[in-house]
């Protein structure tokens, strides 16, 4: 049997009952990429994660999922892990959570093989519920509508993304270290991925529903006043208006 074509990692935790919404929305996904003839192989994640989230997970998975106990208990670290275990030539993130929309898979895989260069994949659009109901719409780097500098004050994409394996590798995810205030691992990531020349873009015609909790790692962040980690995106902008405006 030759290499899938795309590793779909489930990343779960303490969802308990809502990771089975979840494990649907990747199953459906799964069946309709298989059925537009690619092959996909199935990697769940149960990073520290509670008696019900893994009976829910057990329960709903098919045969051929291949379920992982880790204890990182850092998202980052996490993916980081799937992405060395992953064997798909892509890699697609979901969390326990979460879910894609029906195309995410197949819309994502098609878009990516048109693309030689180093790209990152992202949904149009991002429907959140839970603690917070609102709509995101993606922005992609290649738009008028793209500001470098703004991605410096708030993130532009969610850490569902999708890309080839490679750049995954080649850019790990940093982690979480709330004690010396370092956190939002994702917009670290979409920063120094950008600083490497990798290219942040959408799929069009596609969403993702993304639930917004009252605790979660982002939360305890913000608790902290906690920072992203330094990279070379953020020390190039610091660099440009020092330049602009001299003492």
């Amino acid at each position: 049997m030759g290499r899938p074509t795309i590793t779909a990692v489930l990343n779960a935790h303490r969802e308990g009952l809502i990771a089975k919404p979840s494990l649907e929305s990747l199953k459906r996904n799964v069946a309709r990429a298989q059925d537009a003839g690619f092959d996909v192989e199935v990697l769940v994640i149960l990073d520290r994660a509670d008696r019900l989230t893994r009976d829910v997970v057990e329960s709903q998975s098919e045969k051929d999922f291949r379920l992982i106990e880790t204890t990182f208990g850092d998202p980052g670290k996490a993916r980081n892990f799937a992405v060395e275990t992953a064997q798909g030539t892509y890699v697609a993130f979901l969390d326990a959570d979460d879910l894609w929309g029906e195309t995410w898979l197949v819309s994502a895989a098609r878009i990516a093989a048109s693309r030689q260069d180093p790209v990152v994949w992202h949904p149009e659009v991002c429907v959140y519920f839970g603690a917070a109901k609102h709509v995101f719409c993606h922005i992609d780097m290649e738009d008028d509508t793209f500001r470098p500098a703004g991605l410096a004050i708030e993130n532009y994409w969610t850490a569902l993304s999708f890309s080839a394996r490679d750049i995954y590798l080649q850019n790990p995810y940093p982690g979480t270290d709330l004690t010396s205030g370092f956190g939002f691992e994702d917009w670290a990531w979409n920063m120094e991925t950008i600083s490497r020349g990798v290219i942040h873009k959408i799929v069009p015609g596609t969403g993702h529903v993304i639930r917004r909790k009252t605790e979660s790692v982002s939360t305890a962040t913000v608790r902290v006043q906690g920072v992203t980690r330094p990279n070379a995106y953020i020390r190039q902008f610091l660099g440009t208006a020092a330049k602009a405006f001299p003492r």
